[in-house]
């Protein structure tokens, strides 16, 4: 996964530091009990904290703890699931330990949370949140944990969330110069899985599935496939657009891939083997079913629809199977592709299969190339945009 992310359970978002977060930084960390927990001496200025923010927690995969904002709450992993109020900090280290040097598929997760949230239990949310985070999104083979032995409630933690103890302790100086014993927990990626197959229906489980999935809808670009019926003009252009852009492709074509320029088998299918044959002769039958088995269709037709056409007739098969349509009836490439990418937004849809459809080259000619730019554009914006998201 790219950095940075932002990760959600049910009642926390953690997400990258920010330069605006020193103050509340300095709030939570100037008690001097919360970081002796963890070896830090309390800051002493809202300047320490700021130079802590900018050399310490601000780097990857370092998270602030927030909670959830209340009108947020059953829209975890929505764009609308923003962060609350900061209450703690979470990380995954990839750098080695005095005696434990850096191990590829291995990292270290430290994690600390102030006092009036302690006894909630955000913290084991926040750390199994992190664990799934580096077990399946980063790959991670095992992560380790060091707790001061006199730190029963962070040792408490980390068996709610399934770790090991090693059984073995090592020796920590902490900022005071003081020898403390540190307890050292481990789990693997296979001990992680095995806890949650063992109890596939908790509520962490259950988090950690509906945060996956979200996370997997996100991942979708907006539009996976295009098809169309591999007829001259707009449906070719929209196929080369595809191509261009290295966007699968699709579509019914008649038998033997009938299309007005190729009318002797394998026809369309030969330059586009990934288009299948229904079973009906003529247009109508292909047409129908690429509606049918699209998310939404897409016609270029500069001047409108010609009545009765065969483009007109894609529009009445989009209304009566329920299937958004818009028909762009201008040349205007930017604005076209712009005017598409905004509505296929407006569906609120990922993963999109867009059936691309319009006259063919001998009944307008130029369309081909003005559907393969206008599509082509399209699939270019929209990728920017999830690269950016």
């Amino acid at each position: 996964m790219i950095w940075p992310c932002t990760l959600r359970t049910d009642r926390l978002v953690l997400r990258p530091w920010r330069k605006g977060d020193a103050e509340d930084l300095y709030r939570l960390a100037s008690d001097p009990v919360v970081g002796s927990d963890c070896g830090w001496s309390a800051h002493q200025s809202l300047q320490e904290s700021q130079s802590v923010l900018s050399h310490v927690l601000m780097v990857p995969d370092s998270w602030a703890i927030c909670l959830l904002n209340e009108d947020a709450q059953g829209k975890k992993g929505t764009r609308d699931s923003q962060d609350g109020r900061l209450i703690g900090a979470i990380s995954l280290s990839h750098v080695g330990r005095p005696g434990h040097p850096a191990t590829d598929g291995e990292a270290w997760i430290g994690y600390w949370l102030g006092r009036p949230w302690w006894g909630q239990g955000l913290t084991p949310e926040a750390v199994r949140e992190v664990m799934r985070h580096g077990f399946l999104d980063e790959g991670l083979d095992a992560i380790w944990a060091g707790v001061f032995s006199d730190n029963a409630q962070s040792e408490r933690v980390l068996d709610k969330a399934g770790f090991d103890s090693t059984g073995r302790t090592d020796t920590y100086v902490d900022a005071s110069g003081k020898p403390r014993d540190e307890r050292l927990h481990r789990i693997t990626r296979e001990q992680w899985k095995a806890a949650l197959a063992a109890d596939p229906g908790d509520q962490y489980t259950i988090t950690h599935q509906q945060s996956e999935a979200m996370g997997i809808i996100d991942a979708m670009p907006l539009i996976s496939h295009v098809r169309t019926g591999g007829q001259t003009g707009a449906d070719r252009g929209g196929l080369d657009a595809a191509r261009a852009c290295a966007v699968p492709i699709c579509g019914w074509c008649p038998p033997g891939g009938l299309a007005e320029d190729l009318t002797e088998p394998p026809g369309v299918m030969g330059p586009y083997p990934e288009l299948k044959e229904g079973a009906a002769s003529g247009y109508v039958e292909r047409t129908a079913w690429n509606v049918r088995d699209s998310h939404a269709t897409l016609i270029v037709s500069p001047g409108g629809l010609e009545p009765k056409s065969g483009t007109e007739m894609t529009v009445v098969f989009a209304r009566r199977f329920g299937r958004p349509v818009l028909v762009l009836d201008h040349a205007d490439v930017d604005a076209c592709a712009r005017e598409a990418l905004e509505w296929l937004e407006s569906l609120g849809m990922r993963g999109v299969t867009l059936n691309v459809a319009g006259p063919r080259e001998s009944k307008m000619p130029g369309v081909y190339q003005l559907t393969k730019d206008v599509v082509e554009r399209l699939l270019r914006l929209s990728a920017g945009q999830a690269s950016r998201e």
